[in-house]
């Protein structure tokens, strides 16, 4: 398979002009996140029209807006979405979130997104993949402050996240009014600790959050019947 294109079974992905990749935690947060029925979607940084892309196949009659800073990205992201049996249902807007937030005419009834999240790391030359990797232009403080004035009444914010940084992202979330509904932890094999969080927030939720773990790798290497079961709708492997 080309590094230039990932193939689904339901669509294609090029991505030769995008900066991130596709990867596991786009495919994983697609396949996760709860959707609302007949519902409206807001995908923030959307870079290649995964998310998108994953959130269309599911469901029906879900109708999506994607928004990304980056002009080929988001110029990629709309011809994936053209060549998709979806394109009548997402929308693909360049713009910076932090600018744009105010100005869209809609509520969402579901957020998401797999954020930039590297903030102490060095940052790469290439400008592009810095602006998708690192939080100097998408803070998770943006993201919690912003969403909740776009947000329904019972709209949920979903992101997938450094388990490392769960604890100051969830408490950034609470400043601003948001509860933990559901909690992922991702571990690569049973032998690690968890590398990532999916994550579901709720505006103005004060109740329990159930939590899970799901393990990528069993021990002799291969895919886990969690995460096969998970994915399968989507790779053409499982």
């Amino acid at each position: 398979m080309s590094h230039d294109k990932f193939t689904f079974k339901c669509f294609e992905v090029h991505q030769d002009r995008c900066a991130m990749k596709v990867g596991t935690d786009s495919v994983l947060l697609g396949a996760w996140l709860d959707i609302p029925p007949s519902g409206t979607i807001l995908d923030i940084g959307t870079g290649t029209g995964i998310l998108p892309l994953m959130v269309a196949q599911r469901d029906e009659t879900v109708q999506i807006t994607a928004i990304e800073i980056d002009k080929q990205a988001a110029l990629q992201a709309q011809e994936n979405i053209e060549r998709s049996m979806w394109r009548s249902r997402i929308e693909v807007v360049h713009a910076d979130f932090t600018q744009v937030a105010a100005s869209l005419n809609k509520k969402y009834d579901c957020i998401i997104s797999n954020p930039p999240y590297f903030q102490q790391s060095l940052l790469s030359p290439d400008e592009a993949r810095t602006v998708a990797r690192h939080t100097t232009a998408l803070s998770f403080d943006s993201i919690f402050s912003l969403s909740r004035e776009i947000v329904t009444a019972g709209g949920r914010l979903s992101l997938v996240i450094p388990a490392n940084l769960y604890n100051e992202v969830n408490h950034t979330a609470m400043l601003y009014g948001w509860g933990a509904t559901r909690l992922t932890h991702v571990r690569t094999t049973t032998r690690k600790q968890p590398k990532r969080v999916l994550c579901e927030w709720q505006r103005n939720y004060f109740s329990a959050c159930t939590e899970d773990t799901i393990t990528i790798h069993v021990p002799s290497g291969e895919y886990s019947e969690q995460y096969i079961a998970l994915t399968r709708n989507f790779y053409l492997h499982f």
